[in-house]
Parts: C-alpha cells; sequence; structure tokens
C-alpha cells in the first residue's frame, strides 16, 4: 500500500510538478551530486546553459527510483556550433497490488507507467546581442505521459537556462523550470515552476569542483551543496540537498572515464528510509 502512495503522488501530478527537492535519478551524473550544478557543466537537465560545454556523446542510463520504481533514459548529444541533445526515458511497474477495501490480499494488479521525450539545446547569443563573451543560453522541452491504473496524464514542461564564465576557475548560473501544464481527463492543472542560482567554483589547490545552489520552489527554500574531484581517470562526488522541515538527503557516486568512454555511478540517502535508496549507473560514448 505504501508503494502505491508513492505511485499515485509521481503520476497524479506529474513527473514535473511535485516532489521539487527529490532528486529523481534519469542520470547517475545528476543524482550523485543530489542535482546540484546550477553553475557548472555536469549535464543540461541541471542547466541547459551547460550544453555549450558538454561534449557531443551517446548515453544510456539504468536508473532505480523510489519505492523501487525502475527505468531507463537514453540519450543522444549532438552538433558542433550548436550543441542539441534528445533524450527518452521511461519508469513503471506492473505488479502493484489493487486494493478497494483493507483486506489482504488483492482484488488483482495494476501498472503504473511514465513516458517523456526532451529535447534541449543551446542557443547562439552571439546572433541576439552584441557582446555575449562569457554567457551560455540554453532550453529544453519535454512532453510527458503516464498512466496510474485507469488514470491518464500528459503535459509538457519548458526549462530555460542562463550562465555566465567569470574566468577559468568561477562560473555563475540561472535557471527557471516547469513552465507548462498538466491534462488528465478531469481537467488542467498549473504545474509548479521553480528558480534556482547557483554558483561553481574550481579549487585546483585540491583538485576539486565546489557547486553551491539556491532554489526557491512552492514557498520553499532549497539548497544544494556538492563536490567533485578533478582527476584524468577516477573522480569521486558528494553531494547534498536540505529544506528546513521538509527535506534532507546525502549523495554520493563516482565517475570512471578512459578514452572515449564514462561510467557513473550514483546514489541518494534520504532522511525517510522508507523511501529507499535510489541509484543510478550511466554509460556514455563521446564523440
Amino acid at each position: 500500500m505504501f508503494r502505491l502512495i508513492i505511485y499515485m503522488m509521481l503520476f497524479s501530478f506529474g513527473w514535473s510538478i511535485g516532489l521539487q527537492a527529490l532528486v529523481i535519478p534519469q542520470k547517475a551524473t545528476v543524482i550523485a551530486t543530489s542535482g546540484a550544478g546550477i553553475g557548472g557543466y555536469i549535464d543540461g537537465s541541471i542547466n541547459p546553459a551547460a550544453l555549450s560545454y558538454i561534449k557531443p556523446h551517446l548515453g544510456v542510463s539504468d536508473n532505480l527510483w523510489y519505492a523501487d520504481i525502475s527505468g531507463i533514459k537514453s540519450n543522444w548529444s549532438f552538433g558542433k556550433n550548436i550543441h542539441r541533445v534528445f533524450s527518452i526515458e521511461s519508469i513503471g511497474l506492473d505488479d502493484i497490488e489493487h486494493h478497494i477495501t483493507n483486506e489482504v490480499d488483492p482484488l488483482g494488479y495494476v501498472e503504473a507507467k511514465w513516458i517523456a521525450v526532451d529535447f534541449s539545446s543551446a542557443v547562439d547569443l552571439n546572433k541576439l546581442i552584441n557582446d555575449a563573451k562569457g554567457f551560455s543560453l540554453g532550453y529544453n522541452i519535454k512532453l510527458n505521459y503516464s498512466k496510474l491504473h485507469t488514470e491518464r496524464y500528459w503535459g509538457y514542461s519548458i526549462d530555460i537556462g542562463l550562465q555566465k564564465r567569470i574566468n577559468d576557475k568561477l562560473s555563475l548560473g540561472f535557471v527557471t523550470k516547469n513552465f507548462g501544464r498538466e491534462y488528465s481527463l478531469s481537467g488542467i492543472d498549473q504545474i509548479e515552476n521553480y528558480l534556482g542560482l547557483g554558483v561553481a567554483y574550481k579549487a585546483a589547490s585540491i583538485r576539486n569542483n565546489i557547486y553551491f545552489d539556491w532554489i526557491y520552489s512552492d514557498n520553499r527554500n532549497i539548497f544544494k551543496f556538492a563536490l567533485k574531484t578533478d582527476f584524468k581517470y577516477v573522480n569521486l562526488v558528494l553531494g547534498t540537498s536540505y529544506s528546513k522541515d521538509s527535506y534532507k538527503d546525502f549523495s554520493y557516486g563516482f565517475n570512471f572515464e578512459l578514452r572515449n568512454w564514462a561510467i557513473t555511478f550514483g546514489s541518494i540517502l534520504h532522511s525517510n528510509s522508507e523511501l529507499g535508496t535510489p541509484k543510478s549507473v550511466e554509460l556514455k560514448k563521446y564523440f
């Protein structure tokens, strides 16, 4: 029954709406930092403006979310002058017990499914403004469809990100996410959007990249912090998210790169152990 409640929270409100403070492990790269990195160049799903600094690649992630929900995300990153990303993700289970009363034996089993398609792109600011040095801009468009038993939901959301590279060590970031709507047979829901600011600093003396983010969503302040080592082949990642009286987590992971291949593992520990421990493994091939 507890798992059914989690599914209803997820699928009743759509992927983009509820649980903004939670890290949804679409990629190990993201979950390892607890979603921190708005000012850095970690992943376009954290800040679409980072696409200008991310190498083209093919990637696939095997993800385990809360309450044993599992899924896969595949992405294709391409483009020389203007970097773009196309991705598709799916999660769900088909063995959720269906109860109408408090009887021990279920009446049957129902399924919960989520499918989404993303298109992200960097923007050539040189065509828009005269002096765009150090600035990068990007956007992401997501279309989603989900179902839980007889309920159906579909919608769209748009994210926009901006970054300013101050120098080789320091960069700043801004992102606004979830501009869109969710539709169902019963009506239309406005998606709760949020704003985020981030700082990224490369501490060469200790071979670490430091990320600090502030996010405002649903009348809450969410703070994120992450560290990622800066070595040639193997790097460790630690992260945390905190919102007063509502949410706290700790994340960790590692990244291994050799030639044009990379494998990343990420996991997150939530303050409520009953939610489970999300994990993700991601494989990339760079071009």
